[in-house]
Formats: C-alpha cells, sequence, structure tokens
C-alpha cells in the first residue's frame, strides 16, 4: 500500500513524506514508509495523543487507518486531527459502530433489498442450535478463532481453545468476494471493485482475481449509500451460490478501511489511494465505475525485509514466539 500511494503522490506531483506507525521498530512497514514512528498499544490511553504528536511534529495532513484495531477511536477523536490539518479517511463513530454492529447492518442491508447472513451470540445460539455453522471471534483478525462446526462436540472443543465471546453464522458454502469501495464525502459512490477470494491463508487473500459482475456492482452500490457518513475506501464482503444469481448474494461483513486484497483493485486500474489524494487535496475525484481489468488475477507470495537489530530484548517474540 505504501508504494501504492508513493505512486499516486507522484502522479499528482505531491512532495511530502510517508510515514508508518507501529508498536515496535521489528515493523515490515518501517521498512517502506520515509520515516517510522513507535507509537503505544491501540487500548492505551497513550495511544491517540501520541498520534496527534506526530501529526504535529510532521505536519501531518492524511491519516489511512488500515486495521481494524484503532477504528472507533480515531472516529470518536477524528475532531481533534481536524484542528491540526490532518484528515482522517473516517466516518462518524455512529458509522463505524453501524458497519460492526450486526443487527442494525442487517436492517441496513434489508432496507438496501439485500439479504445477509444469519447472525447471533453463542450464548443465543445455544438455545437453537443447528449445524454446520461458522463461528468467529466477536472481536478478532486475521481469522484467528474461526471455523466452520459440525457439530456440538466440535464446538465446544473450539470454545475451549478460543473462549465463548463468538459470533455463530449459518455457513453459507459457494463463492466469497471482496468488494473494494470508494465513496466521497457527498455520499456518492465512485468506484467499485469486487475481487473474489479463491484462496484465503490467515485471513489475507493469497490469490483474488477481479470480476467486473454487474450483480455484484449494484449489491455494493445499494448497501454502500447506506452506511451513514462513511467516506474514502472500504470493503464489503459476502458470499454467492453462483446457481441462484442476485438472489444468492448474501453480505456478512463491512470493513471501514483499505482492504488486505486492495493491491489487487489498484493494479486492476481502480486507483483508490490517487482518489483519496484527490479528494483531500479538493482536486476533481477521477475515479470511474466500472472502469478497471476484468479477470486481473493476482497470486501472492512472501517477501522479507532485513534489518541490523542491536537489542534482541526489544523484539517482539523474543521470551515467547508469537503466533497470528
Amino acid at each position: 500500500m505504501l508504494d501504492a500511494f508513493r505512486r499516486a503522490m507522484a502522479e499528482l506531483d505531491v512532495q511530502g513524506q510517508l510515514l508508518a506507525t507501529d508498536i515496535t521498530y521489528a515493523s515490515p512497514a518501517f521498512q517502506k514508509a520515509d520515516a517510522g514512528c513507535l507509537v503505544p498499544s491501540v487500548g492505551r490511553i497513550e495511544y491517540i495523543p501520541a498520534l496527534l504528536e506526530i501529526v504535529r511534529e510532521h505536519h501531518i495532513g492524511l491519516l489511512a487507518p488500515m486495521t481494524d484495531l484503532d477504528l472507533r477511536s480515531l472516529a470518536r477523536q477524528r475532531q481533534q486531527f481536524t484542528d491540526l490539518g490532518c484528515t482522517v479517511m473516517i466516518g462518524s463513530e455512529d458509522s463505524i459502530t453501524l458497519c460492526r454492529d450486526k443487527a442494525r447492518i442487517n436492517s441496513v442491508l434489508a432496507e438496501a433489498g439485500l439479504e445477509s447472513i444469519r447472525t447471533m451470540t453463542l450464548q443465543e445460539f445455544r438455545g437453537q442450535p443447528f449445524y454446520p455453522c461458522f463461528v468467529k471471534p466477536v472481536r478478532g483478525s486475521a481469522s484467528v478463532g474461526t471455523s466452520v462446526i459440525h457439530s456440538e462436540k466440535e464446538l465446544n472443543a473450539h470454545v475451549a481453545t478460543f473462549g465463548d465471546l463468538l459470533l455463530v453464522q449459518d455457513y453459507v458454502p459457494g463463492q466469497e468476494f471482496t468488494i473494494d469501495v470508494y465513496r466521497s464525502r457527498d455520499g456518492e459512490v465512485r468506484c467499485i471493485v469486487p475481487r473474489q477470494r479463491l484462496v484465503v491463508r490467515s485471513g489475507e487473500v493469497e490469490k483474488g482475481v477481479t470480476r467486473k459482475d454487474p450483480q455484484l456492482m449494484d449489491a455494493a452500490r445499494r448497501l454502500a449509500v447506506l452506511l451513514g457518513d462513511l467516506w474514502g475506501v472500504f470493503c464489503c464482503q459476502c458470499r454467492r451460490d453462483p446457481t441462484s444469481g442476485v438472489d444468492g448474494i448474501r453480505f456478512f461483513e463491512v470493513n471501514p478501511r483499505f482492504g488486505g486484497g486492495t493491491p489487487l483493485s489498484i493494479a486492476a486500474g481502480a486507483n483508490l489511494p490517487l482518489y483519496l489524494l484527490q479528494e483531500v487535496l479538493g482536486r476533481p475525484i477521477t475515479a470511474e465505475i466500472g472502469a478497471f481489468t476484468d479477470q486481473l488475477l493476482m497470486l501472492r507470495y512472501d517477501d522479507a525485509a532485513f534489518m541490523q537489530i542491536d537489542d534482541l530484548h526489544s523484539l517482539p517474540g523474543y521470551d515467547k514466539p508469537m503466533f497470528h
């Protein structure tokens, strides 16, 4: 993503630096950014003040969230960033809460004439169980703690490993899609790119392909216009029974941030960082619905960054390995 922003800045002839934040210097993003800034963990009270100090010190004009962890905090405090001349790519706290609240998002889907995937708490599920089902943590990322469950025995073993703060959903087989959207601050949907997830590893798409599918694009547009004041880049996730047409599209998540597979949409011609910079700079947004390459296949692979370390004890995982 940093490379994509760098290319967009060059295209607009914008001078500036790209800064990344992390809780440790052992950060791959620090190797790509112009500078890296250490911050406290998101859950700590010092997190937002630390970001504000970075904005002050480096005269940051745009802050783009890349994970779910700090979305609500950034939405709640966005005016503080605005007062410093920094635009945060985020909607109001209410719009972020809407995306995370399964009951409210289901109401929005119904209003848009779209189907959702039945979702309930583990406690509700225990009263009227059904199998197979799909379980995932109430708060989680990278697909840790997600699984298809086929029996009460499997469910109990899963709870013993991951705890009981779980959501349970209908298991819907078929194709899975992430749909990247750019919605400007005036509420207009400017760009929609469906990406079919072919192979997923640890929650991130490893193999995916763009699909210029009118049914998926129309469904995403109908949903996007009802998401409060959410703006900028975000993605919607759905599954579809390929034999059922539009009636088989069932949404199950809205992520109000850049998705992990967004580089595929960018490579296909939907220059999402460019559109964001254009809007923040007050320039015309050049996005066009459908202006992307259809059936572009992405084959992802691991790469590595290398750096000399002076203090081994400061490395995350030094005392005990970390598993994601």
